[in-house]
């Protein structure tokens, strides 16, 4: 009696600890888990303003500015005009360049105050590239900032990440709130929260002005 006895406490013990022990590997493959990936194009090491401008940081000090992947799915194939030529200046605020597809257009502010030290000049014989090879050949601008220390007030890595899943979610509110007023379509943002592309042609021009001031505002 006392054997079996022993043997249902070790039997018992075991099935505690393998429960134990499988919880511990749940919580670990959970930890460990990727998180579920942005739709929107967010890399590591590409500091991102909330006025939807990335800046990827060289050594020299010099930064390469573009618009961000949520603004340019906004446009199917957008044209791009430049407002700051080479050894001009652009304060934080201050439009850089504009945006154009028909009739519809974005200004893009700058995120920092700066010198232009080259301009992009391929994307306006090449527009494609900037959606194509957004962080690589689609920079409109080079800069060099007036303050290095300007970057650290941006978003970097996972901030990122979690910075454009928010506006994603604001604009699903901007287009919900349009759709109230009947004049936009509730198709508009595919899988994932992710704007359809050419979006921005369904937008009245009121809604294209209080987008850009709502999205695309520095101050």
């Amino acid at each position: 009696m006392t054997v079996l006895l022993f043997l249902t406490m070790i039997i018992l013990f075991l099935g505690i600890d393998y429960v134990v022990q499988r919880k511990k590997k749940t919580a670990l493959a959970a930890a460990q888990a990727p998180l579920t990936p942005s739709p929107m194009r967010v890399p590591a090491g590409i500091f991102f303003a909330p006025s939807h401008t990335w800046l990827n940081l060289f050594p020299s000090g010099n930064v390469r500015v573009g618009a961000d992947d949520f603004v340019l799915r906004m446009m199917k194939k957008p044209a791009i005009s430049f407002l700051k030529a080479p050894g001009s200046s652009a304060k934080k605020g201050e439009a850089l360049f504009r945006l154009q597809e028909g009739t519809r257009t974005l200004t893009v502010q700058s995120p920092i105050d700066g010198e232009v030290v080259a301009v992009n000049e391929d994307l306006q014989q090449e527009p494609e590239k900037m959606k194509e090879e957004l962080f690589v050949n689609g920079w409109a601008y080079t800069m060099k900032p007036q303050r290095a220390s300007e970057l650290t007030q941006f978003l970097l890595g996972e901030r990122s990440r979690a910075w454009i899943q928010q506006e994603l979610g604001r604009l699903k509110d901007f287009i919900a709130e349009s759709m109230q007023a009947g004049s936009l379509s509730p198709v508009l943002l595919q899988d994932g929260g992710a704007p359809v592309d050419g979006l921005f042609n369904d937008f009245t021009p009121e809604q294209c002005e209080k987008f850009e001031h709502q999205f695309l505002n520095v101050q």
